[in-house]
């Protein structure tokens, strides 16, 4: 709170406060009736208290986060805000915050509206990337727990609605800061930027534009298991272990063993662009009319290293296993180890217009007509997102070890070298997604005294279009050249000296996982050199020298599907007095009523034929692309009632009863197969759509006591309960491709196929605890909430060896809590905050299908996150802020806990900046 009377927004009764002072009483007017006094709160403290204001307020269960300015969002990412509110936890990448999860319930349960417009993404499913969005351009984040019918759908976790500043509101003003970014294992420092700019014009024209642009460099290590082999929960061999030798030659029996293991460094550079442009007009004293454009661009780029390590069932090696029969060790001799240099390019641009015409008819009823028009896109350009090629270590021993946390392959870094170095392949993909979103609305509120009607009607026209290009033919040349070689025809260099000269190098990083590694570093794209060489090679085949890898072709798994939605809705709200307090009731109905065109291109597999390399995948050949088209539709009536009593002056019990539905994932339902690498002695792999994909539909109930000790304080307890039918879920399960034989053993290939379908109702319940406090004037304060999630059915971890455990528990389902402690007093402010979240299930399986349908368990996770300023001026302040400043790294493993997935270091972001607004 601001103490300085001179504060612009400070004002406060002089001679109040002096007869206060002096007297410890009351001043009294000379008619005796009390000198009103009225203290403005501004910074961190009025943000607290708006967001206290829109939860008290509420007539369900919300939860708000307040701009402590506009352009002043309470932490550097929007993610990252959100996870302090009750319940909210989020997934990260490259160490910022993504995407949500609410009360256990995945990224794409949460609706995600801006100024009250669903918002397109660019993923493959629902869920929204808040990375996309830059914390200055938004002045208010509402999370909506509980449903009313004129809520829009799709959120069974929650509805979220970003609110961006308006230029009436806001008024005249200039706002800007400038900071640099550090991460603590990079050296250099990059640019933030962002400014907003409003006037008004005669008090009905506002104008206001927003810009920010952020540098930000990145490096992060990893190692990590892409798959563990379960041979005795195949339905084929139900019970039966691979016999592999000790040291000794004694059969052991292995059931958990590694499929392929790579360590992994990235160097990346991410910019993100945000701009917004807003435009008020009002005509009259009823009437505004607003047309507003939000814009994104979010860019990344930079270079991967990877060493990789395929494992077969050599029965020449040694090997050790534990009491759970997981392979924990084995030696690979005379093999080789791929390196893979990859240069990875992704983008995603949003757009989104809007207009909105807000009425007030006369003094009872307003009328407000919006139309939007929004767009996301990954990759608009169809550039790569990844090109890479790979030179590989052969012959080369080195092995693979459980050790403590970490599961990896380890080798002797003396033994990797140029003259040892085979040419081997080229991979290079892209997969350009576009999400086209078209919503028109129209709501009529009616208002006479304690009474609210609502009706309004919603038409939503969303279109995903996902198209995947690939590099073709990127392991024709595995293993037909050396590196560095006397003959001028089988190698690509005739000395370490020409190779180097080329680009071609051995480095040694430290690893932020496995220490010091030694790696080859190469140009990503050398795979067009090696092309013009085997194009001189006479042994060559006629395939080898035509190929053109490099350029992407587009391949025939293109899919659309449109999704056309017609909603309409009534609801009413009405306050009564009960025991002489307040007492608010509201009941609506929600109908909508949805129709689903699916089409993709279909091809059909006609044959396998053997690989030039033994243990490499087979060559498929497909008949050409044929468009398959499927659609459904369904209607669903979504009635919603809660109650809001304040028992007394500070206490407000609340009970919300509703039906809410979640569509499933747009790409879960096209319809057409596809087929993916098969090995001999392995299964392929495949995946397939289902068109006909009921929603999620979720009956919930929620009740919750709130007591509001002051304009601050408070101190809450909820509980809710989510019984959800239809829920889907996706499972392989073996399909034998008839006529298509398998070379290895002349019978109809089995393909696992991927395919997601509407199981039976699954329950997700809990409770949450929350509450802030501030100690008097002394600036300390302390925000604390915590939930606590359960889920039915469990995953059952005990299942015996050989049952085939199910698939079909709630992912995502943990705890969370927070703890921040802030003060703030006079010119200076400082936060430090605390998010925790409890080991979770975020799936089964991991790269690759299998029908063992196996977890992979995201381990607990915490995070301190600082941030700190100081007012040169009323209008100037300098800041520094801090994320994950303890390092802390996550780690994932499979049904034990040496089953180790993915292990990632932790690096902390440092922020210091200059913020002006006047």
């Amino acid at each position: 709170m601001k103490s300085k009377y001179t504060h612009p927004t400070f004002r406060l009764s002089l001679l109040s406060l002096a007869v206060a002072t002096a007297s410890g009483a009351y001043a009294q007017s000379p008619d005796n009736a009390p000198i009103s006094e009225e203290v403005i709160v501004t910074g961190y403290r009025a943000s607290l208290q708006n967001a206290v204001d829109t939860k008290r307020d509420s007539t369900g269960v919300v939860d708000a986060i307040s701009s402590e300015d506009i352009g002043k969002f309470p932490d550097t990412n929007l993610a990252e805000s959100l996870q302090r509110i009750t319940g909210v936890s989020i997934d990260r990448s490259g160490g910022e915050g993504r995407q949500i999860t609410v009360r256990g319930l995945g990224p794409q349960f949460n609706t995600v509206l801006f100024n009250g417009r669903q918002m397109p993404n660019a993923n493959a499913s629902r869920g929204f990337n808040f990375d996309t969005v830059a914390a200055e351009m938004v002045s208010g984040v509402e999370v909506y727990k509980t449903s009313t019918a004129a809520t829009q759908s799709g959120g069974i976790g929650a509805t979220v609605n970003v609110k961006t500043a308006r230029p009436l509101d806001v008024g005249d003003k200039i706002t800007g800061s400038i900071k640099g970014l550090k991460e603590s294992n990079i050296d250099d420092v990059t640019p933030s930027i962002s400014g907003l700019f409003s006037t008004t014009i005669n008090d009905n024209i506002g104008i206001l534009a927003a810009l920010s642009y952020q540098e930000r460099e990145y490096q992060s290590d990893a190692a990590e298991v892409r798959r563990w082999d379960w041979n005795s929960r195949r339905p084929g061999s139900i019970g039966q272990y691979i016999e592999l030798p000790d040291a000794q030659g004694n059969e052991l029996e292995v059931d958990f063993l590694p499929t392929q293991s790579v360590i992994r460094r990235q160097d990346f550079k991410r910019e993100r662009l945000n701009g917004s442009l807003v435009f008020q007009f009002a005509p009259s004293d009823n009437l505004t009319l607003t047309l507003d454009a939000q814009y994104s661009d979010l860019q990344q780029e930079g270079l991967e290293y990877e060493s990789a390590a395929w494992y077969s069932n050599s029965t020449s090696e040694k090997h050790l296993v534990d009491s759970n029969k997981t392979l924990i060790y084995r030696t690979i001799t005379n093999a080789g180890l791929d390196f893979f240099v990859n240069n990875p390019v992704t983008q995603e641009v949003g757009l989104s217009t809007g207009i909105e015409a807000d009425w007030d008819i006369n003094e009872s009823s307003n009328l407000v007509f919006a139309y939007s028009r929004s767009t996301a896109e990954a990759q608009p350009d169809k550039q790569a997102n990844i090109s890479r090629s790979d030179v590989q270590a052969a012959p080369l021993s080195f092995t693979f070890e459980v050790r403590a946390d970490v599961a990896s392959h380890y080798y002797d870094n003396s033994k990797i070298s140029l003259e040892n170095a085979r040419l081997w392949q080229y991979d290079g993909y892209s997969d350009p997604r576009k999400d086209e979103i078209n919503q028109a609305r129209v709501d009529y509120t009616f208002t006479q005294d304690t009474l609210t009607v609502k009706a309004g009607l919603m038409l939503t026209d969303q279109t995903k279009t996902i198209q995947q290009y690939m590099a073709e033919g990127g392991g024709r040349l595995q293993g037909r050249y050396t590196l560095v070689g006397d003959d001028p025809v089988t190698s690509l260099f005739r000395t370490v000296e020409e190779a180097n000269a080329a680009g071609y190098h051995v480095h040694t990083m430290n690893h932020g996982v496995l220490g010091s590694l030694a790696y080859f570093s190469f140009d990503p794209l050398a795979f067009n050199d090696w092309l013009r060489h085997a194009q001189q090679d006479p042994d060559a085949t006629a395939e080898q020298r035509d190929l053109n890898n490099s350029t992407l072709v587009l391949q025939p798994n293109w899919s659309q599907v449109n999704e056309k939605t017609t909603a309409l809705y009534v609801e009413g709200t009405k306050t009564f007095e009960l025991g002489g307090q307040e007492l608010t009731l509201v009941a609506g109905l929600r109908y909508e009523d949805t129709s689903i065109d699916s089409t993709s291109l279909e091809q059909t597999l006609l044959s396998l034929t053997p690989p030039a390399q033994p243990g490499e995948n087979y060559q498929r050949e497909f008949t050409d692309s044929v468009p398959f088209t499927d659609g459904d539709g369904y209607d669903v009536f979504l009635p919603n009632i809660s109650v809001k009593y304040a028992i007394s002056d500070d206490v407000i019990l609340r009970f919300a009863a509703s039906r809410t539905i979640t569509r499933p994932e747009l790409t879960d339902m096209r319809s057409a197969r596809s087929f993916g690498d098969i090995r001999q002695g392995e299964r392929g792999n495949g995946s397939a759509g289902n068109p006909n994909l009921k929603p999620f539909m979720s009956d919930n109930f929620d009740l919750s006591a709130e007591w509001y000790i002051n304009d601050f304080d408070y101190v809450s307890i909820g509980g809710f309960h989510k019984s959800i039918d239809n829920f889907v879920v996706t499972e392989a399960a073996p399909e034998i491709i008839t006529g298509v034989l398998d070379p290895a053993t002349g019978q109809d290939a089995v393909y696992e196929m991927r395919r997601p379908r509407n199981l039976d109702t699954k329950k997700v319940y809990g409770f949450e605890l929350g509450g802030q406090h501030i100690f008097g004037e002394s600036g300390f304060g302390v925000i604390a909430n915590a939930t606590f999630v359960f889920s039915d059915p469990k995953y059952n971890y005990d299942t015996p060896m050989g049952e085939v455990p199910k698939a079909d528990a709630v992912v995502g389902v943990s705890d969370s809590a927070n703890l921040i402690a802030f003060y703030e007093n006079g010119p200076f402010q400082v936060r430090v905050a605390y998010n925790w979240r409890e080991s979770f299930i975020r799936g089964f399986q991991y790269y690759y299908s299998s029908t063992s349908n196996e977890p992979v368990v995201v381990e607990d996770y915490s995070q301190v996150d600082i941030s700190m300023s100081y007012d040169l001026t009323d209008n100037v302040s300098l800041f520094l802020e801090g994320i994950n400043v303890t390092e802390e790294g996550t780690r994932q493993h499979g049904r034990k806990d040496n089953h180790m997935f993915f292990v990632g270091d932790g690096v902390a972001r440092y922020a210091l900046g200059v913020r002006a607004t006047f």
